[in-house]
């Protein structure tokens, strides 16, 4: 089977939307498979959502009942005026809660890596499992100055005429070339919607004036659910010298790792079917 056969096949696989609120805003997840089934929980990084994982959540129905989180700002779910790590944190809880789960494996993207991380000091029975998708949750300390600030990822709202210009004009962050161009529509076309004057990203521009990146180290050094790496040997953030730290401050052993060859740092858009293997064999 193709690489597009498998994509299109595997989207033929819809999900249950549903709404929950929390802090007072309506927060949407998908749903997928079984919900008799033990839980499986996607979460996506900055301005992304939950229609990343349609052509990746389909692969785990067999085993999992998946369910995959716009966060608030993000996707169908409302913004806020402010946004922090705790409130995505209670976020993630409150649609466990609502499953009727009492703890579940996490696969966490980017942004939703370092979320995820803070939310096992806080809800640390709700994690059996979090598996870190090229990831950065802790930083050595001579790269902490020159990283980038939350700043420059601070949005105006670019305004299209019409949802085919929408989706030609989308782009990763960061970015990157795409060889798999379906996939990337198929994002694009679930990541805008319809205002007055013309169409305009879901995903909330000011998401970055009030999220502030934290030093996680101390939780990664004392965390007690097991931590898994999956990233891309060309990502273009997640460097080899990330790596080492992370693996060295959370006490994370080899076999606890994969690295997919010819993938960037949007590793399931590049090579959807390695990352799909690599996350069944670290969970298991």
């Amino acid at each position: 089977m193709s690489n597009i056969d498998w994509f299109n096949e595997s989207i033929l696989i819809k999900p249950i939307a549903k709404q929950i609120e929390v802090h007072k805003k309506s927060i949407n997840y998908l749903v997928w498979g079984d919900q008799g089934k033990p839980g499986l929980f996607f979460i996506h990084g900055y301005s992304s959502h939950a229609h990343w994982w349609d052509f990746v959540a389909p692969a785990f129905i067999d085993n999992y009942c998946v369910v995959a989180i716009d966060l608030s700002g993000c996707g169908d779910s409302d913004h806020r005026d402010e946004y922090s790590q705790e409130i995505f944190a209670d976020e993630i809880k409150s649609v466990c809660d609502d499953m009727g789960w009492a703890h579940a494996d996490f696969i966490a993207h980017s942004m939703g890596g370092s979320i995820s991380l803070q939310a096992t000091s806080i809800y640390p029975k709700l994690f059996k499992s979090l598996t870190l998708l090229d990831s950065i949750v802790v930083l050595p300390p001579e790269k902490v100055r020159g990283f980038s600030s939350g700043n420059s990822m601070i949005r105006a709202d670019f305004i299209y005429d019409d949802k085919d210009s929408a989706i030609e004009s989308f782009r990763l962050i960061p970015p990157q070339p795409c060889n798999n161009e379906y996939l990337l529509k198929h994002i694009a076309a679930n990541s805008f919607k319809q205002r007055d004057n013309g169409w305009v990203l879901k995903s909330d521009g000011k998401i970055m004036k009030t999220y502030k990146s934290k030093d996680l180290t101390d939780i990664l050094m004392s965390n007690q659910c097991q931590i898994n790496i999956v990233y891309g040997l060309m990502s273009q953030i997640f460097t080899q010298d990330i790596l080492d730290y992370t693996l060295y401050v959370g006490n994370i052993p080899g076999e606890r790792v994969i690295g997919i060859p010819g993938t960037m740092h949007h590793l399931f858009v590049d090579d959807p079917i390695s990352t799909i293997d690599a996350i069944k064999k670290l969970i298991g």
